[in-house]
């Protein structure tokens, strides 16, 4: 390789790094004037991010670890991975205005922090652990769905007119498939 084409691979790559520097600048630029024309508050958004990017921080070194070399900070997944789903969660109810849900959806992080053991342990040769969180998981995401359904038809009554759709939308779709099943 000649010295001309080692100093015009180093200059390509000046070129594109500059390219995406211009890019990132000008997209945000753009975000920011359309937030400012409409009167939007990105830090009402933003915000989650000081949750997200710590918890993101934490599984870090799990998932630099490598079945041959298990880094002795993995364990960082577990609250790692619950910090992250408290910010996903913070996001979605900033976003429906509807924090009321904490009520039931506490049964999110305990899976985030079962899902992060099993990222920890995902070298093991036994897939015991494994197993055991991906159960965890689904016993925690059904009583996620059970605790949603009786928070938000009981207590909070949040439903209102969508209560009665949801069952006759549910009743047809029973029709239409009971239907199918008698024709074929």
């Amino acid at each position: 390789m000649s010295e001309e084409s080692v100093i015009k691979a180093e200059v390509n790559k000046k070129d594109v790094g500059t390219a995406k520097l211009a890019a990132g600048l000008v997209a945000g630029g753009v975000i920011l004037l359309a937030a400012n024309l409409l009167h939007i508050s990105l830090m009402f958004f933003l915000w989650p991010m000081f949750v997200i990017g710590p918890g993101l921080l934490m599984l870090w070194p799990a998932y630099q670890s490598t079945p041959g070399n298990q880094s002795k900070l993995a364990f960082l997944a577990v609250p790692g991975a619950m910090i992250v789903a408290t910010g996903g969660l913070i996001i979605l109810m900033n976003l429906v205005n509807h924090h009321e849900s904490w009520a039931y959806a506490w049964t999110l992080i305990l899976a985030a922090g079962a899902a992060g053991y099993a990222y920890m342990h995902r070298f093991d040769a036994s897939n015991e652990r494994g197993d055991k969180a991906y159960r965890f998981i689904r016993a925690m995401v059904i009583a996620f769905m059970a605790l949603a359904v009786f928070f938000e038809v009981l207590v909070f009554q949040s439903l209102g007119i969508w209560w009665p759709v949801l069952l006759i939308g549910l009743g047809l779709y029973l029709f239409v498939k009971n239907k199918r099943s008698v024709v074929q």
